[in-house]
Formats: structure tokens, C-alpha cells, sequence
């Protein structure tokens, strides 16, 4: 099986009906992937759904327990479920490590440079993310940025077929 790590932001915008992501996401669930988060990806998709449920930012929601409580009892019954479906990586001290080179070679932000030390580390060839700021990291890292159906359609043509 193909193995893919699915980027918070494709994650989010498939919560949010985008059809791109809707495409995208659909076809990987439905194929013989397996895929992967990590704590980054879970806590980005987690944080903003709360900030988008709510209105609020994140002072307010810090000073708002019962918004975080309510909206996080929504994200249970609403998102949670998609989240389980991934496997979940754990960020090890020499992901941490190779994030910070990461983000010292490419400027990568925290986040994103532990997404890809995550790839790299477990050896996770394709990266599912909509966010452009991988494209040289992934190039020289060896991993292969995915960020739409057909890319990943082309990608692993001939491996099999989807059903």
C-alpha cells in the first residue's frame, strides 16, 4: 500500500466542502492508501475549527472555557471521527531535531518543518498538502508534494486501481 500524510489545511478545507479537497480526500478513503497525521496536524485541524465555530481568537478563547468545552464536544461528534481514520505518528526528539534543520534550509515555520521532518523520518514519499511553502522542501527532501487528485492519480498509476 501507498503510503500518504494528509496536511491539515487539506483536511480543513474538506471539512469546509472545498471541492477540491472533497475529490482529493474522498478518493484516498476510498483507495488502498494508508495514511497518516501527526500531533501538529491534529492540533492545527483542532484549533481551527474551534476558531472557526466561535469567532473568537485566541486570547479570547483562552479567557472563554465554556466556547472551548462546547465547540470541543462538536468536534468529537463532527470531525474527530475523520481524524481516527489516519494512523497517528508520533513526533519523536530526532523529528524535532531534523524540523529545526528543516526549517534552517527552507525557512519552513515550526509546524510545517515537523510535518515534513515527519515524512522523512517515518518514510512517507507523499505529502497530501494544498499549501505551496513544501514545494522546494519537499523537491530536495525526496518527498513528493501532492495537491490534487490528478497529481496523485498520476503518481501512482499503474500501482493499482482505486475501486
Amino acid at each position: 500500500m501507498t503510503s500518504l500524510f494528509l496536511d491539515s489545511n487539506v483536511i480543513i478545507e474538506f471539512a469546509k466542502n472545498n471541492p477540491r479537497a472533497v475529490e482529493l480526500l474522498d478518493y484516498i478513503f476510498k483507495g488502498k492508501f494508508t495514511t497518516f497525521i501527526n500531533g501538529i496536524v491534529y492540533s492545527e485541524v483542532f484549533f481551527i475549527f474551534i476558531k472557526v465555530k466561535t469567532g473568537k481568537s485566541y486570547w479570547e478563547l483562552k479567557k472563554n472555557k465554556a466556547s472551548v468545552k462546547e465547540t470541543a464536544e462538536e468536534f468529537l461528534k463532527s470531525l474527530f471521527p475523520m481524524l481516527s481514520i489516519p494512523n497517528f505518528l508520533e513526533i519523536t526528539s530526532e523529528i524535532t531535531l531534523l524540523s529545526t534543520e528543516i526549517s534552517r534550509k527552507y525557512g519552513l515555520l515550526p509546524n510545517d518543518a515537523l510535518i515534513l521532518a515527519t515524512c522523512k523520518f517515518y518514510g512517507i514519499k507523499y505529502l497530501i498538502s494544498f499549501d505551496s511553502d513544501f514545494e522546494n522542501a519537499c523537491k530536495k527532501e525526496g518527498i513528493v508534494l501532492i495537491d490534487s487528485l490528478e497529481k496523485l492519480r498520476k503518481e501512482v498509476r499503474g500501482q493499482y486501481e482505486n475501486p
